[in-house]
């Protein structure tokens, strides 16, 4: 009732104000002239009182209206937008190019991303990668797969890294396998040639490495060398194995020395004698590989086609092993005085083999006090070394 009576009072007020300045309006309308740059402007006192009053309404009502739809912050928040969205697609380009190990890309698509005011893809990438080992990260591997699909090669290289330092390698190689976009992660391929190595899969892991690219050649020769010398020595006496392991090798890489010392075994482990022969005259022939002839020891063919091919490729400074081989390939003759010299500049060089053999065949020869003579100076020799 109070503020019916309130509003009824305002009413009544506003009435007179208004019959009050219209009975001025008769009574004297007043005038108003304007001039400005030679224009004249002339009207009531009222009217111009009106116009002034409306424009100032006018005037209020578009600040009112420029404040309520905000042109500066729909810009700031379509700028906000823009830069986000930009900051999204740049951290996926970073994280993308860390992985291949194109480094510079990765830091200039970061520093775009910090000038666009961060990413909230990188938080969540981040604290993907911490706590490997908790339990609780296969769901949030799960989560973050689902969230966003486009960093799916990230969290599959956390997976991957996850199996390799619990040495799950069968699950490491597994993933690798069914996943071969985690092949251009650079540090996962030299893991995976590891999971394989130790998995004893060398037919698999010689096929990789001989597909590799990007790879520094000496890098890739120590990988070839490593797996073929495996491969070989756990393929003794299966000649089935030297379709897969050998002659997938080009000539250069089957003749280098290292695969030369693991080949000639495996070949006399197959029976193919000749063909070991062969290969070991492709590896003495080099220069400081003489120390290799004992593998020709063991080789089932003609003792005097090893000693006359020994002979004819005397190194110029003979080392232990090649006076010790040509010593037993002597022996094997019954060239007893050869084989006695030889085996002696052996022991001059402290081969310990060298001697025992010497000693033996002092006691072939029925020279019983220079072969005891030479056991005691092998004792004293195994008492002094540590």
């Amino acid at each position: 009732m109070t503020r019916l009576i309130s509003w009824i009072v305002v009413l009544a007020l506003l009435l007179l104000l208004g019959g009050a300045i219209a009975q001025m309006m008769v009574t004297d309308a007043g005038v108003i002239m304007i001039t400005w740059h030679g224009w004249l402007i002339e009207t009531t006192f009222w009217s111009g009182l009106a116009l002034l009053i409306g424009l100032v309404v006018v005037v209020l009502g578009l600040v009112a209206l420029w404040r309520k739809l905000g042109p500066t912050r729909m810009l700031s928040r379509f700028r906000l937008r823009r830069d986000q969205k930009a900051a999204k697609k740049e951290t996926a380009i970073a994280i993308n190019s860390w992985l291949v190990g194109a480094d510079d890309r990765a830091l200039t698509a970061l520093q775009r991303v910090a000038d666009a005011g961060g990413s909230e893809r990188l938080p969540h990438a981040i604290a993907l990668a911490i706590g490997l080992t908790q339990g609780e990260w296969p769901d949030r591997y799960a989560a973050f797969i689902a969230r966003d699909p486009e960093l799916k090669l990230f969290a599959q290289t956390l997976q991957a890294e996850r199996s390799w330092q619990a040495q799950q390698y069968p699950a490491f190689i597994e993933l690798l396998q069914a996943h071969p976009a985690l092949g251009q992660v650079s540090w996962l391929r030299e893991r995976l040639w590891q999971a394989l190595y130790e998995q004893g899969q060398f037919v698999a892991l010689l096929v990789l490495v001989n597909e590799s690219a990007n790879v520094q050649p000496t890098v890739r020769e120590q990988w070839l060398v490593r797996t073929v010398t495996a491969a070989l020595h756990q393929a003794q006496g299966d000649d089935t194995a030297l379709v897969s392991i050998l002659k997938p090798l080009a000539k250069t890489q089957r003749n280098l020395p290292a695969i030369l010392v693991a080949e000639i075994p495996y070949l006399a482990s197959i029976g193919q004698h000749g063909n070991a022969f062969k290969r070991a005259k492709i590896l003495l022939e080099r220069p400081g590989q003489s120390e290799h002839s004992a593998l020709l020891i063991d080789l089932q063919i003609d003792n005097l086609d090893k000693l006359n091919w020994l002979e004819s490729h005397t190194p110029v400074t003979c080392g232990p092993v090649y006076c010790r081989t040509l010593g037993l390939v002597n022996l094997q003759q019954q060239l007893w005085g050869s084989a006695q010299s030889w085996l002696e500049q052996g022991w001059q060089q402290q081969d310990r083999q060298s001697a025992l053999k010497l000693a033996e065949l002092f006691e072939q020869r029925k020279m019983s006090e220079q072969a005891q003579r030479l056991y005691k100076q092998l004792a004293l020799l195994q008492d002094t070394q540590p």
